[in-house]
């Protein structure tokens, strides 16, 4: 059995989903594999500065929070959102490109690593200091991941992944997908709560 959980590094909503697909896993057990995918939320046609996502996310955060229990930091709603940093989906896509070469099964924490250092650190994920940080802590060597980031080869793969999940039908995010080994179910359209998706699970196993 497998749990594919579609993400965004840029996705506020993914931010409070992540800690619930990680219980998830806790629940189904080692039986059950996962796959993180990257859906590609803020792409070159439609990527903005964080300045001009001020105002949003100063009022949807809040519901986020209330609903997730997620805590966005001072540091991203007041120092990050005042700043130009382009807010670009492609490169931390391709960090979880380079990171699932080295460490697939800890994919997952690398998500959250860098849904922690935008949301709550307000750190860029255009720096490679971002990064340099974040390799450190899985002790991979950060001058080859950084160096693999800028391959035109990853970057073809993570736009391939980008396609995989339109083509899926998936155009928001976050989303999760169970397969039971015979056939995939989406079992997350949005956040949903843990208990939700361990009903829709079990009925799955069932075969209702």
């Amino acid at each position: 059995m497998k749990l594919i959980y579609i993400y965004d590094a840029l996705c506020g909503w993914c931010y409070g989903f992540t800690p619930v697909i990680e219980q998830l896993l806790q629940q189904l057990g080692p039986e059950t594999a996962i796959e993180v995918l990257s859906g590609g939320m803020l792409l070159s046609s439609n990527h903005r500065p964080a300045s001009a996502m001020y105002n949003y996310i100063k009022e949807a955060h809040k519901q986020v929070e209330a609903t997730t229990g997620i805590q966005f930091g001072q540091a991203f709603l007041e120092q990050y959102l005042r700043t130009d940093d382009i807010m670009d989906s492609e490169k931390p896509s391709i960090a979880l490109t380079v990171f699932k070469q080295y460490l697939p099964q800890k994919a997952l924490s690398f998500a959250h690593d860098m849904q922690i250092a935008l949301n709550y650190e307000g750190k860029s994920l255009n720096e490679e200091a971002t990064y340099r940080d974040l390799i450190a802590k899985y002790q991979l060597p950060v001058a080859e991941f950084l160096e693999r980031m800028k391959d035109d080869a990853n970057r073809y793969d993570t736009i391939q992944e980008f396609n995989q999940v339109e083509q899926w039908g998936i155009t928001g995010f976050p989303a999760a997908i169970f397969d039971d080994g015979t056939q995939y179910y989406l079992i997350a359209k949005g956040y949903t709560p843990l208990e939700s998706l361990l009903e829709v699970i079990e009925k799955i196993k069932r075969g209702n």
